[in-house]
């Protein structure tokens, strides 16, 4: 009677055993990577619903920013801080959601204090920068001479199923979805490299929520990390604004110079936007990049 395995039966089931790993891993992995995308894109949902809360309480006025960030105001809603991550997200000194649920004000929720995971959602300012348009108006000074931004009336928003609301983000420290602040730290050079391929979970001002694609870019001297993503049906570009006639244009701005008054001239409204950034080339990146370009894949 045999009482062992030769050593080559044995290297023969090893062998098998490595055969089945390498063909299951990535399966794994792939279930993995889908049942976080489900996550977010439920978290998107819950947080759009949180601000129509808000909104209901608040003579329909959108989440302003100045005391508080979003997550300050939404957070009452949810009671739950996870919803305002995004799993893949795991970079910190920024966020701070410790001291959310403690009713806290900058620094808080948007602040960079050492230690602190990022927020994974980016609130819609607009298309272009502080420049309004979107869920927000421009950026202005209040008495005291400071900063904020304040939220719009939701009866402003033509198509409320169109109007995009949130979405996952690279931005820092007060976390946003606009054009140019959405790839903030992004270190990757394709739009494959991004958050589940450039397919964000994005929620709408009716409440609904989605998965849409975005195609990133680098080479804009003004936008942060010279890096810059839209959606990649340009058309789309449009779904940032309330009304596609409001003008993403600098007029009126108390925030002043943005660095993209050559690519968005006095005049320029939201409706204009498509074809302006049909005009970049794509291109294979580069950090010397100066003019922008959206990344070849």
């Amino acid at each position: 009677m045999r009482k062992a395995f030769t050593l080559i039966e044995l290297l023969v089931v090893i062998a098998i055993i490595a055969i089945l790993a390498a063909i299951l891993f990535p399966v794994f992995a792939q279930a993995k990577l889908a049942a976080k995308k489900t996550q977010v894109l439920s978290n998107a949902k819950q947080i759009c619903t949180a601000q129509l809360m808000y909104v209901n309480d608040y003579d329909d006025m959108t989440p302003s920013l100045g005391v508080g960030d979003w997550t300050n105001h939404l957070y009452p809603y949810v009671k739950n801080e996870d919803l305002f991550m995004n799993p893949l997200r795991n970079d910190f000194d920024g966020g701070c959601l410790s001291a959310v649920s403690q009713g806290a004000t900058p620094p808080g929720a948007g602040s960079d204090e050492p230690g602190c995971k990022y927020v994974g959602f980016g609130y819609n300012w607009g298309p272009i920068k502080r420049r309004g348009g979107g869920m927000l108006q421009r950026q202005q000074l209040d008495a005291q001479g400071s900063f904020y931004i304040p939220g719009i009336n939701e009866s402003q928003i033509t198509t409320p199923a169109n109007m995009f609301n949130y979405t996952i983000s690279y931005d820092t420290p007060r976390i946003t979805m606009g054009i140019q602040f959405l790839m903030c730290t992004f270190r990757g050079t394709t739009t494959a490299q991004m958050f589940f391929g450039g397919l964000y979970p994005v929620s709408y001002a009716d409440g609904h929520a989605k998965g849409l694609q975005f195609s990133g870019g680098f080479g804009d001297p003004a936008a942060e990390n010279n890096e810059f993503a839209t959606p990649s049906n340009l058309s789309l570009i449009t779904n940032y604004c309330y009304d596609p006639s409001v003008l993403v244009d600098t007029s009126g701005d108390t925030g002043g110079a943005d660095g993209e008054e050559g690519h968005f001239p006095t005049g320029t409204t939201c409706a204009m936007l498509p074809a302006i950034f049909a005009t970049y080339p794509h291109g294979t990146y580069s950090s010397g990049a100066s003019s922008p370009t959206y990344f070849s894949n």
